[in-house]
């Protein structure tokens, strides 16, 4: 049988245009923080709320956007999210007020909760069933390539132009979105279908999660809350160890290490099954936890080379939750459930990750003072993420046979 092919120019095109919305994500967020704290003269909780409300603002997009793709498509969605998203990062212009910019930041993340469901959704619909794992893999690049791109252009472009300068780069990049969704192509439910599904859908809590995408999503949850703890501390606890450096190359090695095994990985998902890839994944991500941890019991020197190697470890095993977690959620929904079920396992990965520095930022002190209270959060993550794997396989894993 031939090898029905990923590479569209539907899926490239889309993928570019995920690639661009999270790339504004992470320029903007990455330095609201530091503008609101010397410009505005803000408190260090208001600048990292200023960060963490944009995140609530995506839950609700794409929970909206789970809801309304059987009745508005796929393509329009794309369209509704990409000009929220535009509209509302040019309102930073306007204003310096401090409710206003809360306001502003919760229903831009809104814009791009729908944007980059709908992307993501029509990512599932494009690429070849028995190809899926790998080709989800694929466009779930365009994210890591905008994490590992998007933090450190932010913060060269804000040092040396100023925020005006980067808000202006970041509206670019999204007017560039509108080309390009005109050039998406993607086959939305008929009207047959979109009339039956929408007479069909389910009541209640049910209309809002796919409930076949929740186990996949809870274990997502977990480890994203797992993943918070790198995000909001590896610049902190890497300056501890006087060795910054090693902190942005951390995730450097995070994102090559993904590109270099995605090829594998996904073929890995499509042809021998979930387990296949996912066991691999809680492995090294409890090596990266280890790692990091035991890095602080070493002098400069060896704690730079072991947080490399926790990086590629962190590639190996984080890098792989959301790529194959996706292509999990939708392929054991309904075809009009998709865009649900894409929601829904976004929408849990999302609160892990947005909810867990809240949390852990109560905990730290409480596991010492300074860099001893990262360290031993990092220590006590790795079993953490054994008893994730665990819960992995009580709900997921075991019910799983080998597919061909």
């Amino acid at each position: 049988m031939k090898k029905e092919s990923i590479f569209t120019p539907t899926f490239i095109i889309n993928t570019l245009i995920s690639f661009l919305f999270y790339i504004v994500f992470y320029v903007l967020t990455s330095s609201i923080g530091t503008y609101a704290l010397v410009q505005l003269h803000q408190s260090t909780v208001i600048s990292l709320s200023l960060s963490s409300i944009f995140v609530i603002g995506a839950l609700i997009g794409r929970v909206w956007t789970g809801l309304s793709i059987t009745r508005l498509g796929m393509k329009k969605l794309l369209y509704i999210g990409g000009i929220i998203f535009l509209v509302f990062t040019f309102g930073y212009y306007l204003t310096t007020n401090i409710p206003l910019l809360f306001l502003i930041r919760i229903i831009q993340g809104a814009g791009f909760g729908i944007g980059a469901t709908a992307s993501g959704t029509i990512a599932g619909h494009v690429v070849p069933a028995r190809r899926r794992g790998e080709g989800i893999g694929y466009y779930a690049l365009s994210v890591t390539l905008a994490a590992a791109v998007g933090p450190a252009l932010s913060i060269m472009i804000y040092s040396d132009f100023g925020f005006n300068v980067l808000l202006g780069i970041a509206l670019a990049l999204l007017a560039l979105t509108f080309v390009l969704i005109f050039f998406v192509h993607v086959k939305e439910l008929s009207e047959a279908e979109r009339i039956h599904a929408l007479q069909n859908q389910p009541q209640g809590l049910n209309r809002y999660i796919e409930k076949s995408a929740l186990p996949i999503s809870i274990v997502a949850f977990l480890a994203g809350f797992i993943d918070s703890a790198i995000l909001t501390g590896m610049g902190t606890f890497s300056t501890d160890l006087k060795i910054p450096l090693a902190g942005s190359l951390f995730f450097t090695m995070y994102a090559i290490f993904i590109f270099l095994s995605r090829p594998f990985t996904g073929r890995i998902f499509d042809t021998k099954g979930d387990n296949w890839v996912w066991h691999p994944t809680f492995f090294f991500f409890a090596v990266a936890m280890l790692l990091v941890g035991i890095a602080g019991f070493f002098a400069p020197a060896t704690a730079f080379m072991i947080l490399l190697i926790a990086g590629s470890a962190f590639g190996l095993g984080y890098g792989g939750v959301a790529p194959f977690g996706q292509a999990v959620a939708i392929r054991d929904s309904n075809k009009e459930r998709i865009g649900v079920a894409t929601s829904t396992f976004f929408g849990f990965l999302d609160l892990g990750v947005g909810g867990g520095p809240i949390i852990l930022g109560a905990l730290i002190p409480m596991l010492g003072h300074g860099m001893k209270g990262f360290q031993n959060l990092y220590l006590y993550s790795a079993p953490a993420v054994l008893i994730v794997w665990v819960i992995y396989y009580l709900i997921h894993g075991k019910k799983q046979n080998k597919r061909v």
